[in-house]
């Protein structure tokens, strides 16, 4: 069986819920551990920040898997994301591991996609996965013609 329970605007409110609340970076992993033996999996989609909702993911997973787009700027992030990690594992869940690093918006037809997966390769070895998620145009366009169909 396969449950998905998606997020929504009404999701930014809790941030501001969370602000006052006490041990707020464990309030997900409190809920979850309710039912954690029910599920072979719980996959928690967190957004690029450090806001409480990412703090509350993180603080409540066991493994983190990393997307990461084939684009210059990514190296960057990448590096900042390892130091948000390596203190989030002594300040809040030292249990957290890295499942791997998913390289996405892979573009085959440019040097720059094969030079920032070979960078990260040389770099982070095995923790970089073998699949890669491809940059696909005709999905860029739907998802805009979408949004232009249902404005927020």
């Amino acid at each position: 069986m396969f449950w998905i329970i998606p997020a929504d605007k009404n999701l930014a409110g809790a941030e501001v819920e969370l602000v006052d609340a006490e041990n707020r970076e464990f309030y997900l992993k409190n809920l979850l551990a309710k039912v954690r033996d029910q599920y072979d999996y719980i996959i928690i989609d967190c957004p690029p920040s450090l806001g409480l909702l990412t703090l509350n993911g993180l603080t409540a997973a066991d493994s983190l898997l990393v997307p990461i787009q084939c684009e210059y700027y990514a190296l960057e992030g990448v590096t900042e994301l390892f130091d948000t990690f390596a203190r989030l594992r002594r300040g809040l869940n030292p249990q957290l591991v890295i499942e791997g690093l998913l390289l996405t918006m892979y573009d085959e037809r440019t040097n720059l996609s094969a030079a920032v997966a070979q960078d990260l390769r040389d770099f982070y070895g095995a923790q970089v996965l073998e699949t890669v998620i491809p940059r696909n145009v005709r999905f860029g366009r739907g998802a805009e013609l979408w949004q232009a169909d249902h404005p927020l």
